[in-house]
């Protein structure tokens, strides 16, 4: 391969053409090839055969062309499903998502906590199999997967390396050993960036395909969405927001680093700010409760921090990106979401180098709590259907 080879532009796939039709649908073959490298010929191959597996259906005519009506294309929602599974530290999410990117199946479970990782790994595949039962489809037609875990992960072995007793996790094949108590092709990936593509799946972004996530966890990170494609990084850990130094002479974190974001502004780093400050232990609900509706001022105090350090770190985000959106989720901001959105919205519209340019909006996902398990199953239907 020459390097004139090696830098050309690969041609879309049939999935970037599939992904196409589900976000764009209904929409022509004409309009298609415009929007990718493929020939018209070419784009007319690649629908038949969408159309020959049951994946994509012509819905119509659009508006005439030169006098010719163009054959309206859309995905089928009911040719494939995936399962995606959020496994946590206190819980695991779980759902079922259609081609096009709809929930129609979900429950949870018990989380990771401290039992060994084989225990863990036959619990998940047991309510796997329950919810693929409650699909009441073809098992033949539910594609795979996606097992999304905290960060960082080892993508190259399929191990989780931070969860819960961190040697054990390390150590052990997450993704393989799923795979083989379900049955299914498996792909797993960390929740922020998870998050990040179940927004986009999901069409929350509203057509916007460049954009981040804030997962809010146990901890923090970033999903990176570049031309509706997720940002992984050399070893699929892009992201890691959560260990950026917000204060140099701050406290040394478990990383290496000092004064990380997840010291200031995490729920745990939260609870203890206030302990520190009152000498009360509050839960991070309660403190956010007190700072939100009870006129709490110690309350008001720590939270204001944390979403200050936030929104320093994400104007450094969107700095760096020059993204147009930035969307909250995940389960630990709980009721302070709209708070931290206000305040990071402040800092965006005051330091954002380029907002002469654009605007840069700061909002809050509408399924904070299923967002990463989604993207997880996305991920896994965007795997089986590659070629």
């Amino acid at each position: 391969m020459t390097d004139a080879d090696r830098a050309a532009p690969r041609p879309p796939t049939r999935s970037v053409v599939l992904e196409l039709i589900r976000a764009a649908g209904p929409i022509s073959r004409i309009e298609l090839a415009a929007a990718t490298a493929l020939t018209p010929a070419s784009m007319t191959t690649v629908v038949r055969e969408l159309i020959r597996d049951g994946l994509v259906t012509e819905v119509g005519q659009g508006t005439p062309t030169r006098g010719k009506p163009r054959t309206l294309l859309e995905a089928r929602p009911d040719a494939r499903y995936a399962v995606g599974v959020l496994l946590g530290f206190g819980s695991t999410s779980y759902v079922a998502v259609n081609l096009w990117g709809e929930v129609v199946a979900e429950r949870d479970g018990a989380g990771a906590g401290n039992d060994p990782p084989a225990t863990v790994v036959r619990r998940v595949a047991d309510d796997v199999r329950r919810l693929v039962v409650e699909l009441d489809v073809d098992p033949a037609i539910v594609t795979g997967a996606g097992v999304v875990v905290p960060g960082p992960i080892d993508s190259v072995r399929g191990t989780a390396v931070q969860l819960p007793a961190e040697r054990p996790w390390s150590d052990f094949g997450l993704r393989a050993a799923l795979s083989e108590a379900t049955g299914l092709p498996v792909v797993m990936e960390n929740d922020a960036t998870a998050a990040a593509v179940g927004e986009y799946y999901s069409r929350a972004t509203r057509g916007e395909s460049t954009f981040a996530t804030i997962h809010m966890g146990v901890g923090i990170g970033a999903g990176i969405v570049i031309g509706g494609e997720p940002l992984r990084g050399a070893s699929a850990n892009a992201g890691e927001i959560g260990h950026l130094s917000v204060d140099f002479d701050g406290p040394l974190c478990h990383c290496g680093n000092r004064g990380c974001l997840e010291l200031v502004a995490a729920p745990f780093a939260v609870e203890l700010a206030y302990a520190q400050r009152t000498g009360r232990s509050l839960a991070w609900s309660e403190i956010v409760s007190g700072a939100l509706t009870a006129g709490d001022a110690d309350a008001v105090a720590v939270l204001t921090r944390a979403a200050d350090a936030l929104g320093v770190a994400i104007t450094g985000l969107v700095n760096l990106l020059d993204v147009g959106l930035v969307v909250l989720t995940g389960d630990g901001f709980g009721a302070a979401a709209d708070f931290f959105a206000t305040r990071a919205q402040e800092s965006v519209d005051r330091a954002f180098f380029a907002r002469r340019t654009h605007p840069v909006r700061v909002t809050v996902s509408a399924h904070p709590s299923r967002a990463a398990a989604l993207g997880g199953a996305a991920l896994a239907l965007r795997s089986a259907l590659a070629g």
